[in-house]
């Protein structure tokens, strides 16, 4: 797995140097690896991507849901808002909820989330942004969500950093790292973010050791989306 992600990678370099047009010029990125930055969508600009859908209402308010998921019956909505958007620097708060309802052979399953966050960014160079957020996630189900047990996309109250490195207007590098409190476990990740004209690419990696998981998990990181109008 990691030699063929060493191989996207290295196409996605190649075409990207080739063909790419100025894609983040002007575009601050809304989201580094996983977390959200204090960057908002620019009004009128949508982001279509395998799931996530999201619209800038105007420069400071932009809205979201991810329909991938609405396939595994977990209804979902976002929203997010900027109250200070510079190019040196951005806060944003957000909140995003969910209900999950499943019933399989007569036994229900089913759990209402809502995660409000805050979010910072801060350029600390010329070309390196700085990104902090953290977020508190309340579940509502009939057990003790922290009676749980973890699974690769298991997220609860948190804590994250975050570096962004633009390499060009059209390449990126991202790292970031977080600390879940609800499930007790470090997360770390990096990757490479593309920007062609309207379309995104992100590859890359990531480790999530929570409480009670032999190993954690490694997962690749792979994100493709258009971001387009506005």
């Amino acid at each position: 797995m990691k030699r063929l992600l060493h191989l996207a990678i290295g196409f996605a370099l190649i075409v990207s140097s080739a063909f790419a047009e100025e894609g983040f010029k002007g575009r601050p990125i809304t989201n580094n690896v996983w977390m959200a930055t204090g960057y908002t969508l620019n009004k009128g600009e949508f982001i279509v991507g395998l799931g996530p859908i999201e619209f800038g209402i105007t420069d400071h308010v932009q809205v979201g849901t991810n329909i991938l998921l609405y396939l595994f019956q977990y209804y979902n909505a976002n929203a997010k808002i900027s109250w200070l958007k510079s190019p040196t620097r951005a806060f944003a708060s957000g909140i995003s909820v969910g209900h999950f309802d499943l019933d399989v052979l007569g036994v229900e399953t089913s759990f209402t989330s809502l995660s409000p966050y805050l979010a910072f960014t801060r350029s600390v160079g010329a070309n390196t942004n700085l990104h902090l957020q953290a977020q508190y996630s309340y579940f509502s189900a009939e057990s003790d969500i922290e009676d749980a047990k973890a699974k690769s996309t298991s997220t609860g109250s948190s804590v994250y950093a975050g570096l962004e490195y633009s390499l060009s207007h059209k390449t990126k590098f991202l790292g970031e790292g977080s600390y879940d409190m609800t499930f007790e476990g470090f997360r770390v990740g990096g990757g490479v973010l593309f920007g062609w004209e309207k379309f995104r690419l992100k590859l890359g990696v990531s480790y999530y050791h929570p409480e009670g998981v032999d190993g954690g998990f490694t997962l690749p990181i792979i994100g493709l989306w258009w971001r387009f109008m506005g």
